[in-house]
């Protein structure tokens, strides 16, 4: 048994932040941005009325209605955030007061830019187990919280998004084919402190950033996202000839272009949007595929390998079939 996408939505912030933009705030160029990044423009949230959680509770409600389902139905919400509003309670009840899932449990996780999948992966667990049939999946991020403005480096790449799925048991002998790995050693590739840890605030102060080594990190996604896309494939068997699309984690077009190249794969295979996007962490990989599904290029039987990669370091492939 395996849980198939019956419903994707996503949620954007209205204001759009160009790269023309940060050239009045950094010393930066909109030909540089490019060039690097692929990047043109991001969505910045409002932080008191687009919140990680405000977010969420919209993707969600998008998703449901794509879904066609009562939220009532819902048995499980995992809501995957590196920078969630909540301490307590989790983003994941405030989405399950929102839209009236009364009946599901409801639970967070951090894994980074790989939240998505790992929440994915998490609901098919629970499906595949037979003790949940209905999962809604969320990744939501306000990643601008926690960009330092004066760092070119790193202010040009991110932007805030939800994006969320709902998931229904699908009674076959299908089974759920993914890999997730992670590598704590190199943990200070990419990183932000917690301002209520320590008492230093002011020192501490500059370290609650993200703070990226950017060559680091685009070796690691360089190298590690082909090793694993193909380690799935030998998995499970699955000729990557026969994938219709490769979603992956929007962070940056010449990680994808660089990826496509190793793996042998046209670049027609991996969908971006990231130039109207940035990096938005865990909400990428459902963002981009509601924006699929709304282009019609997800029909029954697409083929997908979704892959995410980021801090922790984190990074992990999954097989879908639509």
């Amino acid at each position: 048994m395996i849980g198939k996408i019956i419903g994707l939505g996503s949620y954007l912030p209205s204001k759009v932040l160009s790269n023309k933009d940060l050239e009045e705030m950094v010393e930066t160029s909109d030909e540089w941005i490019v060039e690097r990044t692929g990047i043109r423009e991001r969505h910045i949230s409002d932080p008191y009325t687009e919140s990680v959680s405000q977010m969420a509770v919209n993707a969600a409600k998008s998703a449901i209605e794509d879904a066609g389902i009562d939220p009532e139905e819902i048995d499980i919400i995992i809501l995957a955030s590196t920078t969630s509003n909540m301490i307590v309670p989790s983003s994941s009840c405030v989405v399950q007061k929102e839209v009236g899932a009364k009946n599901a449990c409801c639970f967070d996780l951090n894994s980074a830019c790989t939240g998505f999948l790992t929440a994915y992966n998490t609901a098919q667990s629970f499906i595949e187990s037979g003790h949940y049939k209905t999962a809604l999946v969320i990744g939501s991020e306000c990643t601008s919280n926690y960009v330092d403005w004066t760092d070119r480096g790193t202010c040009i790449l991110f932007g805030d998004a939800a994006g969320a799925a709902v998931l229904r048991a699908d009674e076959s002998d299908k089974k759920n084919m993914f890999v997730l790995h992670a590598d704590g050693k190199k943990g200070d590739c990419l990183y932000a402190e917690n301002m209520k840890q320590r008492k230093d605030a002011e020192e501490l102060l500059p370290k609650t950033f993200f703070l990226m080594d950017g060559k680091e990190v685009f070796k690691f996604a360089v190298t590690a996202v082909p090793a694993i896309i193909n380690e799935l494939c030998e998995k499970y068997s699955i000729n990557k000839d026969d994938v219709d699309l490769f979603v992956l984690h929007q962070a940056n077009s010449r990680i994808i272009e660089a990826v496509s190249k190793r793996l042998s794969v046209p670049l027609e295979k991996f969908p971006m949007n990231i130039a109207s996007m940035g990096n938005t962490s865990s909400a990428s990989i459902p963002s981009l595929l509601t924006e699929l599904k709304k282009a019609g290029k997800l029909k029954p039987g697409t083929k997908i390998i979704a892959s995410g990669f980021g801090a922790g370091l984190t990074w992990g492939a999954s097989y879908i079939e639509f």
